[in-house]
């Protein structure tokens, strides 16, 4: 059987949509016109561009209820304008209630960053340099955007070579995945965009979740706040990496 082309792809999404909108008008056509008018989300999500996990079909929201945001390893890079333009405008034009930063197992981006800490440690411990990629080229594209990933990936090797397993695997993959949630909340929530909203007084809590490609679950890391120095509730039921994977039976 042939593969499908592109147009024949494209095509049948167009069509599909002619199904999902005549089904959505006969479903919610108050809703719809209610969309029509504006957005009023209590929800600003920053998450991962990976093609498996979408905000709204993972939370089981309406359409208009989560704005998104989402890059490579739903990163929150100082200098990123199109993120932090996110973040402002659900914060002080939309007046969200709360942020979600919100990670994935199984991650890219993750994994990449800890690929290049790999060879980085490798090519040291030979006495050997690591060669940059090419100026323009989509490595170094790559390269710059995963650095912090890399960066803190580097900080992982000695745990993982002292638990004698491989920082490729499930589990130290995860733990590192875990960790940058963390450390993009803390960016998160230690932004001016944010601190300002706090100064004014209003109450927006910024959290760190993780999504389970495997079962479809949310983890809550327990990482947030909703001010400078105040923790946010737990949000925990309480649940585990190994709690949100698939059982072995």
């Amino acid at each position: 059987m042939a593969a499908q082309s592109a147009t024949e792809l494209l095509q049948g999404i167009l069509d599909s949509n002619e199904t999902y909108a005549a089904a959505f008008a006969q479903s919610d056509s108050a809703l719809l016109k209610k969309l029509a008018v504006g957005q009023s989300p209590r929800i600003f999500w920053l998450g991962c561009s990976d093609s498996r996990v979408s905000a709204e079909l993972s939370t089981g929201v309406a359409p208009g209820s989560i704005f998104v945001h989402r890059n490579i390893a739903q990163c929150f890079h100082k200098g990123d304008l199109s993120a932090a333009a996110a973040l402002a405008y659900a914060v002080h034009v939309l007046k969200v209630d709360a942020i979600i930063v919100c990670g994935h197992t199984g991650c890219g981006g993750v994994k990449a960053g800890m690929q290049a800490a790999v060879d980085a440690a490798e090519k040291e411990a030979a006495g050997e340099q690591l060669e940059a990629p090419a100026p323009g080229s989509v490595a170094e594209t790559i390269s710059k955007w995963i650095a912090p990933i890399k960066s803190l990936a580097s900080t992982h090797l000695p745990s993982c070579e002292a638990a004698h397993r491989s920082p490729l695997d499930a589990l130290s993959l995860a733990e590192l995945t875990d960790q940058h949630v963390r450390d993009t909340v803390a960016s998160v929530a230690e932004s001016d965009i944010v601190r300002a909203a706090w100064d004014e007084g209003r109450e927006i809590s910024v959290h760190g979740w993780v999504y389970h490609v495997a079962t479809a679950k949310l983890r809550d890391l327990d990482c947030g706040w909703k001010g400078v120095g105040v923790r946010a509730e737990s949000l925990s039921r309480p649940s585990t990496y190994a709690d949100s994977e698939p059982r072995e039976d």
